[in-house]
């Protein structure tokens, strides 16, 4: 049986220090269809190499709402590029700016699946699911275009490596970014904290992040820059270092005692 667990996921460390300038797509399926090719706004895309899968609308246990997107894999293909989810061509993008990208998504088994954008700038975005149908929620920020056009290509790419699995996604926005206001004020914002052995990080900034011992030893590094509130399970350590380094370049390092 479908449980509902939920576990909030963050790439890196972040939220954006960057300000929005305004939501460009949203799908929440709750008002979608389901065609031979498409579900809701996207394209649901079976490019062959062996690949096998159905889509449809969930509404018996939804990530949230009353609908969500299904995808059954069955067969994943023999490369990342075979089944593809596309929110291709659906807004124009412009030269210089990041996107953020966040969805709530949800898998009946541990698989690693990509997040890419095409067209307009080259990007990729591994997500590893958790399975379980843990529900897990990503703010991904892409790199800045290449240039202008209309023609981008927001996708998830469910070919290999992955393995068959069932998988819902759900309340996918994205909002252009507008350019970095950074300073080194905006490391107020960011809260490290610990819980038994759980390191916490919560910043409505974008950082990446190391975590070192007191011997000056790299316990945990992470150099892609996401959203949100994350968490790690440091065990054996009475102090860590957290090194939290900003987009601009900017770093702060912050002495956490674990209980």
């Amino acid at each position: 049986m479908k449980q509902l667990i939920t576990i909030l996921m963050a790439c890196s460390i972040s939220v954006s220090l960057f300000p929005t300038n305004g939501v460009v797509y949203s799908e929440n399926f709750e008002n979608a269809t389901v065609t031979a090719t498409t579900l809701g706004n996207g394209a649901a895309m079976n490019y062959g190499g062996g690949a096998a899968w159905t889509f449809a609308l969930e509404e018996n246990y939804p990530i949230a709402g009353t609908k969500s997107a299904y995808f059954n894999i069955t067969n994943p293909g023999t490369d990342w590029w075979t089944l593809q989810y596309r929110i291709d061509s659906k807004f124009a993008v412009k030269e210089g700016v990041q996107y953020k990208v966040s969805f709530k998504i949800q898998s009946s088994v541990v698989t690693e699946i990509k997040f890419k954008v095409e067209a307009t700038t080259d990007f990729t975005q591994i997500l590893n699911l958790k399975g379980g149908y843990t529900i897990e929620e990503y703010s991904i920020i892409t790199s800045a275009m290449d240039r202008d056009g209309d023609n981008s290509n927001f996708m998830f790419a469910f070919g290999s490596p992955a393995v068959p699995a069932e998988i819902w996604i759900d309340d996918i926005v994205i909002e252009e970014l507008g350019a970095t206001g950074l300073d080194k004020n905006t490391f107020e914002n960011v809260k490290v904290w610990s819980e038994g052995n759980k390191l916490i990080i919560d910043s409505p900034e974008l950082y990446t992040f190391n975590v070192f011992n007191t011997a000056g030893q790299t316990i945990f590094s992470n150099p892609q820059s996401i959203s949100g509130k994350t968490s790690l399970d440091i065990v054996r350590n009475d102090f860590v270092f957290v090194k939290l380094t900003s987009v601009e370049g900017f770093s702060k390092t912050v002495k956490i005692q674990m209980h």
